[in-house]
This record gives C-alpha cells, structure tokens and sequence, in this order.
C-alpha cells in the first residue's frame, strides 16, 4: 500500500530512535508514530506501512439477494438477469465527489418557520412516534383532524405538509344486489366530483417557487415541472441541483380544487462535500449491477415518469415469467451515464454518490442505476441470513438469548 511523503517522512523521523534498540533486539521492534506503522528489525532493515483506513461510508445491504439479480416487477414475478457489458460500453474509470446531507440548526425552528408559511396552528414537539429509528417531528394535530406539518430529522431532513381536508371525503351507502356494481347487497363509496378552480400552471410554479424557498431551496420558477394537471388537482415539483448534477432530492407541490393547498414537501439538509474518490469504470460497474447490492436513488426523470411498457432484451414487462420458470434474462448494458445516487448509511445518515445509470434498452427509461465509488470507500454492511439469526430460548418464562 502506498502512503503519503508526510506520512513517510514521518516515520523515517523515528528509525533513528529506535535504531539502538533494534541493534540489542534479536527481535523486530514495531513502533506506532502519526497514524504510521514502522518494524525495525536487526541490521537496520526498516518496513514501513501505513493502517487500513476506514470506509467512509457503511451501507446496509439492500438487495434481494447477494448472489442474484432480479429485474424490476411485483412480488409474485420475478425473473432472474445476466447482465453483461456491451461492446461499446466504456472500460475506463474515474472520479467524482461525494457529498453527506447534513442537518443544521433544531427540528423545532424549522417547523416554526414551516408552520407559519403554511399556516398550521400549534407548537413544534416530538411526534407521539418518535424513536431511535425514526426521529420524528410535527406541527399540528397527528389525527388528521387538520394540516400538520411532519419532519424526520435523519437522513436528507424530510418534512411533508399535508391537508386531510383538501379533498372531499367520500359519500358511503347501502345498495341492493341489483344496485350494486359487483352484484352483491353491501356498502358502495364513491368520491363526489372535483367542484372549485385550480391555479394555472404558471402560478403553480410561482406559488411552489416561493414555498421552496421559505424551506431553504431557492429554485427558479421556470426549473420546476409540472407532475400533473386534470380537473382532480395540479401537482409541481423540482430536484435539488448539487454540484451541478441532479439528484433525488424532490421537492413537490400539490393542489385540490378550490383551489386548496393539498400537500407539500422537501428537506432540510445541506450537501457537505466529503471529498473527491476514484471511480470504477461503467464496465466494472456492471458486476456490481449483477449483484444488487451497490444500488442507489438516481434523480427523478420528469421525462418518463409513466411508461407504459418495458423490455429487457426483447422480453415485454406484462410477459409472464415466473420464479424458476427457466433460464435468466439476458440483459446487454449498452451505456451509461454518470449521476449522483442518494443512498442512507447503517446509522441512518443520508449521503450524495458517484454512479452510474446503466443502460439495457432503446428507452432513456431502460436503465438501472449503480454505485460507481470505488473500492474502500463504501463498505455494505453484511445482512444475516434468518437462519443465522439468534433465537430466544423461552423456558418456564425466563427468555435468554
């Protein structure tokens, strides 16, 4: 391993001490000095080495499985994929910064501020959910008896405005069997017709662009897309841009007829750069692709958000495939493209990536993404299998472990 000429020039600063004490020693002498390592052993041979270092990041595992991929469909189908590098896919790495989502000031100024801009009644405080794992916060009633204001002051900061009363509730009645859409005697509930206007899209965005930066996200109008827009409601959102690339960090809108501000939400934490690291190339990538582990949250891509179909080479996503039902998918990574992932550490601290959107098919939706930070950096925290797991001994009701 190759250390430092600080860290070199160190540790050639003690050869001289210890040199007496080696010459009387038949024994090696290892002497710890500034973070390096240094053996002297008789004759004044001197090896010097520097620690492993630490990951900077460690990741729960969150894959299906360490030895299989899958490709993406519902819990009942499942189809197993051998990917492989294209031929024009690119053999040399990299490198990129890696940014950690950091929380400044308290939970409770946020939500004051939060609440005042959007009008919700009450004093910030713990959420009756709290925990360890879940360190949440509210403005508001937690009933859904009236607009709150909820924040998770872990990870990336998410906080979530939401109006309960911003849709009519729906009308429930008893039908007969001949009444019934199902045929059947029992309770129907239908949702009464959207009655009220809605902004404009150009006020959306305005409204939405005001609303972001009383969270602390100053974002142009014209840099926010508009998600949805019928006659139920109208829905705006836009990405946090770090470093000039797009990330998952979405901030939205949304609007019942009235109009009625439905719901809204974003984060609170900064991006901190921790650094720049070597990447691995998108050819090396795809064995981490294969694996499922290395996975991370690509940006939002307002471009495609509905697609109503997807292949994986050649295979329709409505085929019937089943677990086990045959040989796995082959599947030709023909490009990529660098990003940024978001992905949540073992502690529950979120953190901005180098990766890669690895492309298998003709749609800028066909893709999957992967972590591109090379080895070291990222450590994935192994999962143990349930068999593996320790199972309490319960007798005569005294449990041990």
């Amino acid at each position: 391993m190759k250390i430092t000429e600080r860290r070199l020039s160190a540790a050639t600063r003690i050869v001289a001490v210890v040199k007496t004490v080696a010459g009387s020693s038949p024994r090696p002498v290892v002497i710890l000095a500034l973070g390096v390592v240094a053996t002297v052993v008789a004759g004044g041979v001197v090896q010097v080495f520097a620690p492993e270092r630490a990951p900077l990041i460690v990741l729960a595992d969150s894959s299906f499985s360490a030895t299989e991929s899958q490709m993406p469909g519902d819990s009942f189908r499942f189809a197993e994929a051998d990917y492989r590098a294209g031929a024009e896919l690119s053999d040399k790495p990299g490198e990129g910064v890696v940014y950690e989502l950091v929380l400044g000031g308290t939970p409770e100024d946020l939500l004051s501020q939060l609440g005042r801009y959007f009008g919700v009644e009450g004093n910030p405080r713990p959420s009756e959910y709290f925990d360890s794992q879940w360190p949440g916060y509210v403005v508001g009633p937690e009933d859904w008896s009236g607009p709150s204001v909820v924040l998770s002051w872990n990870g990336s900061g998410t906080w979530y405005y939401s109006n309960p009363n911003a849709y009519p509730e729906s009308v429930c009645e008893e039908v007969s069997a001949t009444e019934s859409v199902e045929g059947v005697t029992g309770i129907e509930c239908r949702t009464p017709d959207p009655v009220g206007p809605l902004p404009t899209p150009e006020e959306a965005k305005a409204e939405a662009a005001e609303a972001f930066r009383a969270g602390g996200f100053v974002v142009s109008a014209d840099d926010i897309e508009v998600l949805v827009d019928d006659e139920w409601g109208i829905g705006v959102s836009a990405t946090t841009p770090v470093g000039g690339s797009a990330t998952a960090l979405e901030w939205s809108m949304y609007w019942a007829p009235g109009p009625t501000l439905a719901s809204a939400s974003g984060h609170a934490a900064t991006a901190v750069s921790r650094g720049t690291y070597d990447t691995i190339s998108p050819v090396a990538a795809v064995e981490r692709l294969a694996s499922g582990r290395w996975w991370g949250t690509p940006p939002l891509d307002y471009d495609n958000l509905y697609p109503e179909e997807f292949y994986a080479d050649g295979v329709p996503y409505d085929a019937p495939v089943e677990r086990g039902s045959g040989e796995p998918l082959s599947v030709e990574v023909g490009s990529s493209t660098p990003t940024l992932l978001l992905v949540w550490d073992a502690l529950g601290g979120a953190w901005l990536v180098p990766g890669y959107l690895m492309s298998f098919g003709k749609q800028e939706w066909q893709s999957s993404a992967v972590i591109a930070v090379g080895d070291g950096v990222i450590q994935i925290q192994e999962v143990l299998p349930i068999e593996s797991m320790l199972v309490p001994e319960v007798r005569a009701g005294v449990t041990r472990w």
